[in-house]
């Protein structure tokens, strides 16, 4: 009876999990560079990370970091 259980149980949890995957995996939309950058500043600015002065490296770290959170790297500058 107990394997029976554990039996069910599992098939039940597998049916679940392939049927939300896909369905789950359609619905979310990746966010463009603009909208992940926007995101970034605005995350920065209300952590009150600092930017102006000697401590630019430090926001500019952290903004490296977020951008990664959402899946891309910072542009680098044109050459001069």
């Amino acid at each position: 009876m107990r394997k029976l259980n554990v039996l069910t149980v599992t098939v039940t949890l597998a049916a679940a999990i392939v049927l939300a995957g896909p369905a789950s995996a359609q619905t979310t939309k990746k966010m463009t560079y603009a909208e992940a950058y926007a995101a970034c500043k605005k995350e920065l600015d209300a952590a009150g990370a600092p930017g102006v002065n000697v401590s630019a490296q430090a926001r500019y770290t952290m903004g490296a970091g977020c951008m990664k959170k959402y899946g891309f790297r910072l542009k680098k500058k044109a050459k001069i």
